[in-house]
């Protein structure tokens, strides 16, 4: 098999990065509109919708390092990755058929299977575009080009799904569910012209020796620092915050704040620019107080957007999108800076273990945040039920609906001020972490806080580029 490019071109990394376009359109539907979809749309039970996206979301997880160790021991002729793109690109296109052009009369049993055949898709195609990605540049900076390029076409995907339904306003206006299918037909059409590209233009390198798979014991045992446990603690109830808004995001504004449907995306636009443009000050914030002070202040402040949110005169557009402002600005340093303080406890692990473990490191932190949005959809739906709540009936009681709020704003921001409050007792601080590095530096370890792992780059929420209410 022919070797990789020592440096590979940006039309290479570009035509890599592809896939990520319509794998990011389909993840904030995913969260967002399908399950209002399910339940508004479709008449489904509110407390079924929601234990199954929970029960589906769980099982993810647990096929998300299966299918890692099958890739790890792939040879064909046609390379280790480029035949799970492959076969994971038909299972998203069967899933989001399933999914996005539902009708009328389709029961629990539906939903399960598409939401399966979404989930195992996606996660072979990301896995795999990422060991591409790891395997085509194997350095440090190779794989910041490799992310940078990711970064963008994931954006730009979730930047294009959210604001479909403004494009289509006049059609959303008589027909609620158009904005849901005009989705699912964005991604059926990108899903297959982007997997071609990057399979006629990347080519892999030699595939690596398979590594040693870890097993419970080990990942049980990083558990021994106070920095790892504060810091997943964090992660989960961030976790928790973001899903349990997302639930009842569009309930929240379009019912609660007169919110126009095909508006309601566009501040999930104003999240992700403003969160990129300020990621740089986030960064300065970390580098002066430290990053769990930083942190703790992004918790603070998105939980005062919540809140913010709550008093929002219903039908006020300049206040809808002003606040956005804010949540992208503290949404950034909650997705950003958890991810910088685990590449810290990575090098506190180094020096206390004697063990590089920096991948398994990466990878509780994103298994803990996926397992607390996973468990926001069920609660939520399952509460909403249980208040009475009917999806888009105009006859819900004062109380129900208040329930809508309290579970929007409140909840959330409630969780978030614990959150902080966790946070700020992580004691890994810039001295504690510069003397880490010298004690390592001593004992002859040259590459501390070097190279982040693949699992980094296959995280679906991706560092530095904030994911509000999703995944």
């Amino acid at each position: 098999m022919a070797r990789a490019p020592a440096h590979p071109s940006h039309a290479l990394l570009a035509a890599l990065a592809l896939p990520a376009l319509p794998m990011s359109a389909l993840t904030l539907p995913l969260i967002i509109y399908l399950p209002e979809f399910f339940a508004h749309s479709l008449g489904l039970n509110l407390a079924m919708v929601g234990f199954i996206f929970t029960v589906v979301r769980l099982a993810d997880l647990l096929f998300d390092p299966f299918v890692g160790g099958l890739m790890d021991r792939t040879r064909t002729r046609w390379g280790q990755f480029r035949p799970w793109l492959l076969l994971g690109g038909p299972l998203v296109m069967a899933g989001t058929w399933m999914l996005f052009m539902a009708r009328p009369g389709v029961g629990p049993l539906y939903l399960s299977a598409g939401l399966v055949l979404a989930y195992v898709g996606y996660s072979m195609v990301v896995l795999s575009q990422m060991g591409m990605g790891a395997a085509i540049a194997p350095d440090y900076r190779g794989r910041s080009r490799v992310f940078a390029w990711w970064m963008v076409c994931n954006t730009l995907g979730q930047i294009l799904v959210m604001a479909m339904p403004v494009f289509f306003a006049d059609r959303i206006a008589h027909d609620s569910s158009f904005t849901v299918r005009t989705m699912g037909w964005f991604i059926l059409a990108s899903v297959p012209v982007t997997i071609a590209v990057t399979v006629l233009v990347v080519r892999e390198g030699d595939a690596p020796t398979p590594a040693h798979t870890a097993r419970l014991r080990d990942y049980l045992g990083l558990f021994r620092l106070s920095s790892t446990r504060l810091l997943l603690l964090t992660q989960l109830l961030v976790g928790l915050g973001l899903g349990i808004s997302a639930a009842v995001f569009l309930f929240f504004f379009t019912m609660l704040k007169q919110v126009p449907f095909a508006y309601v995306g566009l501040q999930f636009v104003a999240f992700y620019v403003v969160g990129v443009a300020t990621a740089p000050v986030w960064s300065m914030i970390a580098n002066r107080i430290g990053r769990h002070r930083a942190l703790a202040i992004g918790c603070c402040g998105f939980a005062a957007y919540m809140v913010l949110m709550m008093a929002m005169p219903p039908g006020n557009m300049v206040y809808f999108f002003g606040m956005g402002l804010l949540g992208g600005t503290m949404a950034c340093s909650v997705d950003m800076l958890p991810r910088s303080m685990m590449a810290d406890v990575s090098d506190e692990d180094r020096l206390a273990s004697g063990q590089d473990r920096t991948g398994m490191l990466f990878a509780l932190l994103t298994v803990t945040h996926k397992f607390g949005q996973a468990m926001s959809i069920g609660v939520v739906y399952f509460a909403l039920d249980l208040i009475g709540f009917k999806a888009g009936s105009p006859t819900n009681s004062g109380a129900a609906l208040r329930g809508v709020s309290v579970l929007y704003g409140v909840v959330p921001g409630v969780l978030y001020i614990a959150s902080a409050l966790v946070v700020s007792r992580f004691g890994l601080t810039p001295a504690r972490h510069d003397a880490i590095r010298k004690e390592l530096a001593a004992l002859g370890v040259t590459d501390v806080a070097g190279d982040l792992p693949p699992e980094v780059l296959r995280d679906e929420g991706g560092a530095g580029v904030p994911l509000p209410l999703a995944t």
